[in-house]
């Protein structure tokens, strides 16, 4: 009676986490910056969504090649299940939120179920304390809070490879064979989202060669496997016609992924070198986190309570960056392809906090109250959570640009030559600026003008501005010089070193053109610049 009691409470406690998170999340979506991906995420979220209706309407209509031209051709290089996701929330979301919410609805939902389980995973294992101090560690990582909200993939694969580890791990003792069933179908699911999923087995195997190797589990693990092929063939109707073209296409495109560089200690490089991923990992986790993440890996090899699902934790870590170490998937924009390593990261974390709560109860234990325990216990989680929670303070909405304690906040990091910001979420703070400022008509420069005109499509940026083309050295229309910069009236420049290529911000043509005007409008942070806004060359 008291266990189902503890299950019930635990099960009260998850449901609470998730509500809250999902509302934070959704208060804070409207001030968090509109992002490169996003657009294209956004078309097709609609565009699944509206096949979902005529699937519900007409299936036979809804699987025909010509509607599945139509509506599922939209970032067709990525599998749909987020799409389909997205575009469900969507349709309702639409009518109770503001148009970027109602988009990121989604993702958002999966971090909220994230999160409830990543309390219960820990929970059973290491107590309250550690599970609580999960979930808040996770929200508390001020780049994955960023990702959070976002209609994007890197948060949702993050979401499908917790969820099949959970599974996997709730369920390691449970003989019957049709658990290789359910697992195969929610790695197929987790692979439907985005093909880091492909990775999610390194663990599992790995694990079960160290602590279960018996004969069900290998035959769990090629039910898992073919299950997990055929569901992923099945919920992607755009493979149902021209399938090996399709398919082939879809693989080519991430063998042969085009070249996007990064800034890793001040030069571009492409693709980085395999210590980029530690490196960065280090930089932007608090530090706070990173001593109890190495407070729960810390005794793993003893034979103690929940050894097993530490190393589960940790090979979890591994095969999530196991691809961007050695080489098999381009690395770039910073930790953002390493989100699926966050909430092993987080749960270890809660590990070590927990832990450290037992070392402290033992202490008390003899001399003071159960009640002066537990304030102790609240005390020490806030005190380790403050750092970096009044860093997001500061800092927010532009979390890309945290950079944590070990490398010295944002200004160390710059120093040590990591990228100040990325992906064109810096752009939100120039939206006032331009509303108050530009006449009618005016032509405003920047890297990224799709993001701006999604801004004018919500309704928050004025929609007689307008803007010129890319004209970086990525671009395949690129022209040298700067006379055709000349024609704009403002200019948005973000600090985000890789796009000055690989020549360096000197031969970069808008900095060319710039770098001996004074900027009207400028946002930092600890004195390092994030985004500027300059008025017309003179």
């Amino acid at each position: 009676m008291e266990k189902n009691s503890s299950k019930w409470i635990d099960g009260i406690i998850a449901l609470a986490l998730g509500l809250l998170t999902a509302i934070v999340l959704v208060a804070t979506s409207p001030s968090t910056g509109f992002t490169t991906d996003e657009p294209n995420y956004i078309n097709a979220d609609e565009s699944y969504g509206r096949w979902l209706s005529i699937l519900v309407k007409d299936p036979a209509r809804a699987f025909s090649s010509q509607t599945i031209n139509t509506f599922l051709a939209s970032v067709h290089e990525h599998p749909p299940v987020e799409k389909y996701w997205a575009g469900m929330l969507w349709l309702v979301g639409r009518h109770f939120f503001d148009p970027l919410t109602a988009h990121r609805l989604g993702p958002i939902l999966l971090v909220a179920i994230m999160v409830g389980l990543l309390y219960l995973l820990v929970a059973k294992e290491f107590g309250r304390a550690a599970g609580l101090f999960a979930a808040a560690a996770l929200l508390s990582m001020p780049r994955f809070f960023f990702h959070a909200h976002l209609a994007a993939l890197d948060v949702p694969v993050a979401f499908g490879a917790f969820a099949v580890t959970f599974l996997f791990w709730k369920t390691i003792e449970r003989r019957n064979w049709w658990w290789g069933i359910v697992l195969g179908a929610a790695w197929g699911l987790a692979e439907g989202i985005k093909l880091n999923a492909t990775f999610i087995p390194i663990s599992l195997v790995l694990w079960s060669l160290l602590y279960h190797r018996k004969g069900f589990v290998a035959i769990r693990f090629l039910l898992m496997g073919l299950v997990a092929v055929l569901s992923f063939l099945l919920i992607w109707p755009w493979l149902y016609f021209n399938t090996w073209t399709r398919l082939l296409e879809y693989i080519n495109f991430h063998v042969n992924h085009y070249g996007i560089g990064a800034w890793y200690l001040g030069r571009a490089y492409l693709p980085p070198p395999w210590h980029y991923v530690f490196v960065t990992l280090w930089a932007v986790l608090p530090l706070t986190l990173i001593l109890m993440i190495a407070a729960g890996v810390a005794g793993a090899g003893k034979k103690r309570k929940g050894t097993s699902l530490v190393w589960l934790l940790v090979l979890s870590v591994f095969a999530a960056i196991f691809p961007f170490i050695f080489g098999v998937s381009l690395a770039y924009n910073g930790e953002r392809l390493f989100m699926p390593a966050f909430p092993f990261l987080a749960a270890l974390a809660g590990i070590g906090f927990g832990r450290l709560v037992a070392w402290l109860r033992q202490w008390m234990q003899s001399s003071r109250p159960a009640v002066l325990t537990g304030s102790a216990t609240a005390l020490l989680g806030l005190a380790l959570l403050t750092p970096q929670t009044v860093t997001m303070a500061r800092l927010y909405p532009h979390l890309l640009s945290y950079y944590s304690e070990s490398v010295g906040g944002l200004r160390g990091a710059t120093k040590l030559g990591l990228e100040t910001t990325y992906w064109s979420e810096a752009y939100i703070s120039a939206i006032p600026y331009l509303n108050a400022h530009a006449r009618p008509g005016d032509i405003v420069w920047t890297e990224n003008g799709e993001t701006f005109e999604y801004y004018q499509r919500f309704g928050w940026l004025r929609s007689d501005i307008k803007f010129m083309a890319i004209r970086s050295p990525e671009d395949p229309q690129y022209q040298p010089g700067t006379d055709y910069l000349k024609k704009a009236s403002w200019f948005v420049y973000v600090y985000q070193q890789s796009k000055f290529g690989f020549e360096g911000e000197d031969a970069y043509p808008p900095w060319t053109l710039l770098r001996s005007q004074s900027p009207v409008f400028v946002v930092s942070f600890e004195g390092v610049p994030i985004m500027s806004i300059y008025g017309k060359v003179k």
